[in-house]
């Protein structure tokens, strides 16, 4: 577990139960973030901060869907970042009520690093919920922007691919690509409707005039992002599709290529079949020598490729 306190523009890592316990009798606003905490430190921050028994059951077990939820005086929102290694999605859990705000997660989010280094949440901590928590959820659906973007890279990339050949490969990563962006848009969308219902977010405890104007620029950043993932996985559908008819394009091109390879031969084996019978014997009337064979042995069969070569241009075999 890795933990650590942001009160007046200080941090200290790995703080005492004393310290957010002195905090909280003076009123001084902090901000708390835990990776991977236990139950027991859930447990105690419930206890010592008075978080909902129903909030405090989410953190235990995560696995949560984005949303927001107001129990009393404080708010819970469920959140994602990203992980800046594996680029996977990870959960943050945060708790807001005018003085402090909490976040859990499981996993490092570098979005909430580079707000720590910032500076930028602290001095919003006093104001409405919305404002307060207004650059935490945008810096962490930021990541994701810059995940579609990457994304769509890689499609650039792999359309030439296919243009050029289209394999098994570059089929498994269409197919890859088109999974990853409708998990990602699964996880944000849900967090798109939460942030466009204006009754809920005026519901919330401390909300202001100014509440409804960061909502609404939370709600148009996260339309926009379920909107980039929603069309990387069109344009994979449309990759797929063209990989199929290049994939069957290639299919007939060689189909035709054996089929005028089988005509050419065919008429061959049947001429090599009927002069290789032993005509002498069987009716005495043919007298081997090189006439006979260059023209009914050589002949023949060039006359044979000559004309089948000729009717296959014509129809525009190749």
């Amino acid at each position: 577990m890795r933990s650590w306190i942001d009160h007046g523009g200080e941090v200290v890592w790995e703080p005492s139960p004393s310290l957010i316990a002195q905090l909280v009798e003076a009123g001084q606003p902090f901000w708390l973030d835990i990776e991977n905490p236990t139950d027991e430190v859930i447990d105690q921050l419930a206890t010592r901060l008075g978080l909902h028994p129903l909030a405090v059951q989410d953190s235990r077990q995560f696995g949560q869907r984005t949303k927001l939820q107001v129990y009393g005086n404080g708010v819970m929102l469920v959140g994602f970042g990203l992980d800046e290694q594996l680029r996977d999605a990870v959960e943050v859990h945060c708790y807001y009520t005018t003085g402090f705000l909490i976040t859990l997660r499981r996993a490092a989010s570098p979005a909430l690093d580079a707000l720590r280094r910032a500076g930028s949440v602290h001095p919003q901590l006093g104001s409405d919920p919305v404002r307060a928590l207004h650059p935490l959820i945008s810096s962490l659906y930021t990541q994701f922007s810059a995940l579609a973007l990457e994304l769509d890279q890689r499609l650039d990339a792999l359309e030439q691919r296919v243009l050029r050949e289209a394999d098994d490969p570059e089929l498994a990563e269409i197919t890859a690509l088109r999974r990853r962006a409708g998990e990602i848009r699964r996880i944000l969308t849900p967090g798109r409707d939460l942030a466009a219902r204006t009754p809920l977010i005026q519901s919330l405890p401390g909300a202001t005039s100014e509440t409804q104007l960061y909502a609404e620029d939370i709600n148009d950043e996260l339309q926009q992002v379920v909107a980039d993932f929603a069309a990387i996985q069109e344009r994979c559908i449309a990759m797929l599709g063209l990989h199929s008819a290049l994939a069957s394009k290639h299919t007939a091109v060689v189909s035709r290529r054996l089929a005028a390879v089988a005509t050419i031969f065919l008429p061959i084996s049947f001429l090599a079949g009927f002069w290789g019978q032993n005509f002498n014997v069987l009716t005495g009337r043919i007298e081997p020598g090189w006439p006979a064979f260059l023209v009914l042995g050589v002949g023949l069969n060039v006359a044979c490729v000559v004309a089948i070569v000729v009717m296959l241009s014509r129809r525009g075999w190749n």
